[in-house]
């Protein structure tokens, strides 16, 4: 019963549905009252008949007791047709005892025209000074006829006798009138139905236009030029507030899609020019050309393209999804230390100042953030590069400034999207392909930090990331986190304080993103540099020559 309303509903529409539920509310409320006010009017009347017997009754045994005629017959015909009508049903009973015994006889010795005296009204005989109502009752009138009346019987004595009077006014002008606006009830009330009905379906058509304007213009709409807007009502009410959310999804649903297309623009663009020199490359050696400068641009080219691949996947699948970084305890301070000694080729070497500092995160990522910062420093910087690690309270504070230009304040949002280049004329073979700080943004933002940028104390431009930090650790007693070893462990008597450390923290239930490393890291040495940890190399696959190299992976 309950589905049934929705399934009319839905057949029916939202015009058609809300005339039928005003008509039905209308209808009931019409009904309710209709029946209450027959109900109240009828009894209105009854009650003021009742009232017009009991007065009509007592006039005429105050008339019969006062005795005008000396006898208390004299007295009754006297009173009839002094107060009463030739119309009323009023008639007066005289009781006449006997000497002899106590038998007694009564006598209708007065009466209307209508009520006569062959017949008693009723034989209701209340004793001397009181009275008896009968709301509804039958009588006969002097002709035979029935009629439905209100009965007053009230007992008197007048000259010496025991006298009753009877008067009964009729209830038919009480039906008359209530039957009249029974019959006006049920002509007008359905009539009041159907135009609440039609009203409800006019005005509801008319509230409604407006939405039936914004469907047009969004049906009207294509994905390729959502540049329309629908037209906002001048009220202010919910279809006014349906319309501005609109708009405003509209207007975030084409700033998405111009930030799609500028995305694949500018990945088309970034991906051209590698794969252009690839292809030039690939064709000199078709033609014999055996230069050792043609295979390490094509190696550069492909390392190149490689890192951009890999950086459009890690973008996309945070727009699919959003990063889920693998929680696992961090030294955000040994991450910094490895951009010490790592190669580059810019001549800027990195100063790096730490202290210790553990947070819960992605490694991989983590060392991505730093090394795309550090790497975004060094291509600006003029001498100087500076990586600090501290804790601020219960925050780990990452800085990497440089001696550059700096970035302006207006472009300080800016820089963070993605294929911002702030220096126009900069050449894409320096490295930069305009996604390394987007890259920061988003894995910071996975790990619940913040990035910004403002003015560095040396001169250009200081990228400040903060992270929620662990509690911290004694010095004596601070273990690597894992999955990596201690660059140089100093080895200290245990503690209690080993008791409080917190084990790593791993989701396993909980679906994250593979374990990642940074991108863009240089062939690796046979002997390491100290803080570096050391590479390995895959295993020959099945099929592939044994003597055949596997690829370096960090």
């Amino acid at each position: 019963m309950a589905r049934l309303p929705k399934a009319i509903r839905a057949r029916l529409g939202v015009r058609t549905a809300s005339a039928l539920s005003a008509a039905a509310v209308v209808a009931i409320a019409l009904i309710v009252a209709g029946a209450a006010l027959v109900f109240l009017v009828g009894q209105s009347l009854r009650a003021t008949v009742k009232n017009s017997a009991e007065d009509r009754t007592k006039q005429i045994v105050e008339r019969v007791e006062g005795n005008y005629e000396g006898s208390a017959n004299e007295n009754a015909r006297e009173a009839i047709d002094v107060l009463a009508t030739p119309d009323d049903l009023v008639q007066v009973l005289v009781r006449y005892e006997s000497d002899d015994d106590e038998d007694h006889v009564t006598v209708i010795e007065a009466g209307s025209d209508a009520a006569g005296r062959a017949t008693a009204l009723s034989t209701i005989a209340p004793q001397d000074g009181k009275s008896v109502v009968v709301p509804n009752t039958e009588v006969r009138r002097a002709n035979g006829a029935p009629a439905k009346v209100v009965l007053v019987a009230a007992g008197a004595v007048s000259a010496g006798d025991h006298v009753v009077v009877l008067v009964a006014m009729p209830l038919k002008p009480v039906d008359d009138a209530t039957s009249t606006l029974l019959f006006y009830l049920m002509f007008g009330v359905p009539i009041l139905i159907v135009i609440t009905g039609l009203t409800t379906y006019f005005f509801a058509g008319r509230a409604l236009r407006p939405v039936e304007a914004i469907r047009s213009r969004v049906a009207a709409m294509s994905e390729k030029d959502l540049s329309q807007r629908v037209p906002v009502p001048p009220a202010r009410d919910e279809v006014g507030r349906l319309a501005e959310t609109m708009n405003a999804m509209i207007e975030r649903l084409q700033d998405a899609q111009g930030v799609q297309r500028r995305f694949v623009a500018d990945a088309s663009h970034e991906l051209r020019s590698p794969l252009a020199t690839i292809a030039t490359g690939l064709e000199l050696m078709q033609r014999g050309s055996n230069e050792p400068g043609t295979v390490t641009a094509l190696r550069g080219e492909t390392e190149r393209l490689n890192r951009l691949v890999d950086a459009l996947l890690l973008l996309a699948r945070a727009d699919e999804r959003g990063l889920q970084p693998r929680r696992e305890e961090v030294d955000l301070d040994e991450v910094a230390e490895t951009e010490r000694g790592r190669p580059s080729e810019s001549r800027v070497v990195a100063e790096v100042h730490t202290e210790p500092v553990r947070v819960i995160g992605d490694r991989g990522q983590l060392a991505r953030v730093v090394r795309n910062l550090v790497d975004n420093a060094r291509r600006h910087a003029r001498s100087r590069v500076v990586v600090r690690v501290m804790r601020d309270g219960d925050t780990a504070v990452v800085e990497v400034s440089d001696d550059g230009p700096g970035v302006p304040i207006e472009d300080r949002a800016r820089v963070f999207d993605r294929f911002v280049r702030l220096d126009a004329a900069r050449a894409r073979a320096d490295g930069g392909s305009g996604l390394g700080l987007a890259i920061v943004a988003e894995v910071v933002a996975a790990h619940g930090g913040t990035v910004a940028v403002d003015d560095a104390t040396i001169g250009g431009a200081r990228f400040r990331v903060r992270l929620p930090a662990q509690p911290p650790v004694p010095v004596g007693d601070r273990t690597p986190a894992a999955p990596w070893q201690p660059v140089a462990s100093v080895p200290a008597a245990p503690t209690t304080a080993v008791a409080h450390m917190q084990q790593p923290v791993r989701d396993e239930d909980a679906k994250r993103d593979p374990e990642t490393r940074p991108w863009g890291l240089p062939a690796v040495p046979t002997s390491p540099p100290v803080g570096l940890p050391s590479p390995r190399r895959r295993s020959p696959q099945p099929g592939m020559p044994g003597g055949q190299p596997g690829s370096v992976i960090r």
